[in-house]
């Protein structure tokens, strides 16, 4: 019956016109995890799904720092990176940064401005401007950097592609050292060290990492070197304590939760709900969250918080409130950031109907371009990914201010947005241009724009159509009496979810709706309860007005089949199971 249940479900469409699919996984080998490790049959057959090894189990579900050491040596560059910045703290040089704009620089920039402060008090923080400075440093960047007499430099989360730039003879007096996870090009700018994990020359097994990660690493390699000189006298930071930040941009820049990069998270999760970081408390606390923060609420209500000063008003903001621990302006920037990302959401929305008139008419292309004039470079990569989610095609969007253009990219699995628009570089159609696999960012001349358009056709022209349908994948297919307490203790174990780690999604097949509630007149709530007699809760968001919620609101005409996520109701004292509700299927 269940296989027949399978193959009318994936023969079907849902009523938001996609494509379900179950994933494969192996019954004896769950039923073996299940046994072997006192696991429920459902987190097992999950662990079965995501390919977790026997051996790897005890370092999934109990992530120990102290057990699993990462080794940053293995990294190109780290060994001489951290005797040039020994050199620098034993001779009080005076050392600059330059860090990205967004959640992955401000925490690279935090944790290492924080480090180096027990050493060294003479340190030159800057973050550039996203609309003025763009991505990156440039040369008055580096000038104001001279003009202050920094000996040592570093780019974070930046400087891999800045060829030209930190390289330019004109700064010979500053050793740079470079800490970035982005994909490289195959000449590298001539700099004193790069440490990259993604340069094309690098070996190591810390590819996953974001920048922060890789900033971590850095920081514990330098910490065991300077152990070794008895003239630092000072009391060394306590790396782990930095880990709160390490999770927050390591969720926030989308890179897979495997690995060190889930125990990061892991482990950071854990200082955040401690209240340990002020201003991660702050940003929490702004928010009205009704429990603690799981590493979806990093990414999707910290995060942009966090991004809206770099997007609309003033890049620094972030790095101040996550280094300082002056309460008074932690609640100063805190508060003035909650309302930049409510302004920041105002501007997005305006933008996102204008892209959405010019993508529904390149429904046919295998790639998603458009543009605007003066659209505020600040949302053009949230814009981007709105688009992808609702299209599943790979989205440029592009600003034009007069005929300079700034654009942000976004991909799909299977394509390597990154490395088609690096092509587009290296073949002079844009301007600049780099990135990585997922999300990429560019400039480009107007009058180049039909060159692009043309390039880009060529580049997608190998991709497979059956590549671009939306097809949604569900773990496993659940009863309606599967949903309890029990199964959310148990999901808990798997936690942190994110990129590489995804939120276990399930079908319910047997849901029979007793009543519904419609909230704010947009939000479907369900009501119903399993055979126990238990009264849960489901809810459909922005559903009033779809396909989808039409079915809900004559739910005793219909026979439906659920796509949803099991979730613990912030909303209730009990703290039980709800349903977040996805898709639905009609079933005949």
């Amino acid at each position: 019956q269940l296989n027949s249940i399978i193959t009318k479900i994936e023969q079907s469409n849902s009523l938001f016109e996609n494509k379900w699919k179950l994933k494969k996984f192996d019954e004896r080998n769950a039923l073996s995890l299940s046994q072997k490790f006192e696991l429920s049959l459902i987190v097992a057959k999950l662990l079965s799904i995501r390919d977790i090894k026997d051996e790897d189990i005890d370092f999934y579900l109990n992530p120990n720092i102290n057990n699993h050491i990462p080794d940053p040596t293995q990294i190109k560059d780290m060994d001489t990176a951290v005797k040039r910045v020994t050199e620098a703290i034993l001779n009080n040089q005076k050392i600059g940064i330059i860090a990205d704009y967004d959640v992955d620089g401000s925490t690279s920039a935090s944790i290492l401005f924080k480090f180096l402060k027990h050493y060294n008090a003479s340190i030159v923080l800057k973050i550039p401007n996203r609309l003025e400075d763009g991505y990156g440093p440039n040369i008055n960047l580096m000038r104001e950097m001279l003009s202050k007499s920094v000996d040592l430099l570093f780019t974070l989360d930046c400087g891999t592609t800045a060829n030209n730039v930190i390289d330019n003879s004109e700064f010979n007096k500053m050793d740079v050292v470079v800490i970035d996870h982005h994909l490289s090009e195959f000449e590298l700018p001539k700099v004193h060290s790069i440490i990259n994990p993604n340069r094309f020359d690098d070996e190591s097994d810390f590819k996953q990492m974001a920048a922060v990660g890789v900033t971590f690493l850095f920081l514990m390699a330098l910490r065991k070197e300077l152990r070794e000189h008895d003239t630092i006298k000072q009391k060394e930071p306590n790396l782990l304590s930095y880990l709160d930040l390490v999770a927050l941009g390591t969720v926030c820049d989308v890179v897979d939760l495997q690995k060190y990069n889930r125990l990061f998270v892991m482990k950071g999760l854990e200082l955040i709900h401690q209240r340990h970081h002020k201003g991660i408390s702050k940003l929490i606390d702004n928010s009205k969250l009704n429990s603690s923060p799981s590493s979806q609420d990093l990414g999707f209500i910290v995060g942009p918080q966090i991004n809206a000063a770099s997007r609309i008003d003033d890049s620094s903001l972030a790095s101040k409130l996550l280094i300082t621990n002056d309460v008074e302006q932690i609640e100063t920037i805190s508060r003035k950031l909650f309302l930049l990302n409510e302004k920041r959401k105002l501007i997005e929305r305006q933008i996102l109907e204008e892209a959405t008139k010019q993508a529904i008419t390149q429904k046919d292309s295998k790639y998603i371009l458009v543009y605007g004039e003066n659209w505020h470079q600040g949302v053009l990569g949230i814009v981007a990914s709105k688009l992808l989610d609702q299209l599943n095609k790979p989205v440029i969007v592009i600003s034009f201010l007069n005929s300079n253009g700034v654009g942000s990219a976004r991909s799909i699995q299977g394509i390597d947005l990154g490395n088609i628009i690096l092509n587009a570089k290296q073949n002079k159609i844009i301007l600049e241009g780099g990135g990585h696999a997922m999300a990429a960012g560019l400039k480009i001349d107007y009058k180049k724009l039909n060159s692009f358009k043309k390039f880009l056709e060529e580049s997608f022209e190998k991709f497979e159509k059956k590549l671009f349908e939306k097809i949604i994948n569900y773990d496993l297919i659940i009863s309606v009496n599967d949903i309890n307490h029990m199964l959310l203790s148990s999901l808990e174990k798997l936690q942190p979810f994110g990129k590489g780690n995804p939120e276990p999604h399930f079908i319910v097949s047997d849901l029979k709706i007793d009543s519904i509630k419609i909230i704010k007149e947009k939000h479907i709530l369900i009501f119903f309860e399993n055979d126990l007699g238990e009264k849960i809760k489901g809810i459909c968001f922005n559903s009033v007005g779809t396909m989808l919620g039409d079915y809900l609101e004559n739910y005793r005409n219909f026979n439906l089949y659920f796509g949803c996520t099991v979730t613990p109701d912030k909303f209730s004292r009990e703290n039980g199971p709800q349903l977040i509700i996805k898709d639905a299927m009609k079933i005949d």
